[in-house]
């Protein structure tokens, strides 16, 4: 069994409710049709679409139907819903498109760099940085151990922030930001795990094709530029 969320949008004028989004449809389906035709198209019969416009001419105290087709009355209504449903769908848009927040952990031991063998898309099979997104309420230093224990069974902690990493395109799922930290170890069994299917140090002058940009992020940490060999 599983659960959703749906919320309905109401159209008012002071306070008092006019037409809901079934309404719409029916004023809609009429603006264009006879009674019949909406009838047939919103799968109801013809005495609930009359049935329908009636009410909605009480809720407005004018007739949207008269004479075979819609009235004054009944395009505004169609039109002052169909434009605050526009400008709600734009600014939920707006809402919910922010740039993730991630956080990336470089661990080097004797001259070798951690690295994880993905387990997931995108860039399955490929190697990487551990780490993960930030959880709400989580701090990033906190973050970035939790997510190197959770993939490679390392305990770690922070030594730097290296750099933070921004390009909108560095990421196929969407805008990622991550934050890169270099990390001592402090103890634990290497082991890869949640999404990584392995885990293992590499040598830093034959490390593997890396996934996202993480050679980008490995440059910056070992301090070369755009032409550094790794």
């Amino acid at each position: 069994m599983s659960y959703g969320l749906r919320t309905e949008i109401t159209l008012t004028r002071d306070g008092r409710e006019l037409i809901d989004e079934t309404d719409l449809r029916t004023l809609q389906a009429v603006r264009s049709k006879s009674i019949t035709g909406a009838a047939t198209d919103l799968g109801v019969s013809r005495r609930t679409v009359l049935r329908r416009l009636r009410t909605i001419s009480v809720r407005t105290g004018a007739a949207v139907y008269e004479n075979g087709r819609l009235t004054a009355t009944g395009s505004e209504l169609i039109e002052q819903m169909e434009r605050r449903q526009r400008l709600l769908e734009g600014q939920m848009e707006h809402l919910w498109r922010k740039p993730t927040l991630t956080c990336d952990g470089l661990v080097i031991r004797d001259g070798m760099l951690l690295l994880v063998r993905r387990g997931r898309d995108p860039f399955k099979g490929h190697h990487a940085l551990p780490g993960g997104i930030v959880e709400y309420g989580e701090t990033t230093e906190d973050c970035v151990v939790r997510e190197v224990k959770e993939e490679t069974g390392l305990d770690t902690e922070v030594v730097r922030l290296i750099g933070i990493f921004s390009d909108p395109a560095r990421d196929p799922r969407g805008h990622f930001i991550t934050l890169l930290y270099e990390l001592s170890e402090k103890g634990g069994v290497i082991a890869g795990g949640d999404d990584a299917e392995s885990a293992g140090f590499y040598p830093l002058d034959k490390l593997p094709l890396l996934a996202f940009d993480h050679s980008v992020l490995v440059r910056k940490a070992l301090g070369g530029g755009p032409g550094h060999s790794i």
